[in-house]
């Protein structure tokens, strides 16, 4: 696997998880007894809120420390590209790899919980487990999006292909959402930042967080798409004759607003 996969996969679930625990912190226990008639999750819902919330927080944890690691690591070797650099950033990666392998299926499993007690991201509700419940929801699924995106690191580029084996830059996007049943828009950079102003999805890019959709152009002309991971980098299908690769953000032609679909 190449080496910036390695190093990056974990780095995602760090970022989201932690934005997930943070958003989540101390909803549950204002839930009130009672709440408005068809607003309301299931009974257990406060329940299974609290085990993913706790269970996301390792996960966070774990990664972090990993993803750090390997951070350092990297900076080391680029600042002096000698043999026991290499070594000591190989095995850092290799850990990250690991650890990813490790934690996307429990991941995977920890969104089929929220799912399964029937809230939806963008419900008004003044009830604290159904909020909570919805933005546990929206985090893990931009954090499965990410990870979809980097299995697909490598790949070539192709005009106007949407995978699954070639793509271009708002049909990565759009496949990366897709795979977790979530519609960003059209084919086309333009059509997603038009979709995330429409339905008020655009945030400052100070605020940006894994997930978010980085647009580059001009507003209604938007001419390149690429997915936020974390540790201001992103994951892009850069142009003819390049692969889907994992870079820092360019800040040139970067519009201030990002979209989050999730």
């Amino acid at each position: 696997m190449p080496r910036w996969t390695k190093r990056n996969t974990a780095l995602a679930l760090t970022s989201a998880a932690m934005a997930v625990a943070v958003t989540a912190g101390c909803v549950v226990a204002a839930t009130p007894r009672s709440a408005v008639a068809g607003a309301a999750p299931k009974p257990d819902a406060a329940a299974v809120v609290r085990v993913v919330q706790a269970r996301l927080s390792v996960l966070e944890t774990q990664a972090d420390t990993a993803g750090r690691a390997a951070q350092v690591a990297d900076e080391a070797l680029l600042e002096h590209d000698t043999a026991a650099n290499k070594a000591a950033a190989d095995r850092a990666e290799a850990a990250l790899a690991s650890l990813a392998d490790r934690q996307t299926p429990e991941l995977t499993t920890l969104l089929g919980r929220l799912t399964t007690l029937g809230v939806q991201v963008d419900q008004a509700t003044s009830d604290g487990t159904t909020a909570t419940t919805a933005a546990l929801v929206g985090r893990t699924r931009a954090l499965r999006a990410v990870s979809f995106a980097r299995k697909q690191i490598g790949d070539p580029y192709g005009f106007a292909d949407a995978g699954p084996r070639r793509w271009d830059c708002s049909g990565l996007t759009m496949g990366a959402y897709r795979a977790v049943e979530v519609s960003i828009g059209g084919h086309s950079a333009t059509a997603q930042w038009r979709q995330a102003k429409t339905h008020h999805r655009l945030v400052s890019y100070r605020h940006r967080k894994p997930g978010d959709l980085i647009f580059y152009g001009s507003p209604g002309a938007v001419y390149h798409v690429a997915i936020y991971v974390g540790h201001n980098r992103m994951i892009e299908a850069p142009y003819p004759g390049k692969r889907v690769r994992e870079v820092p953000v360019r800040s040139w032609g970067r519009l201030s607003q990002v979209a989050r679909p999730a």
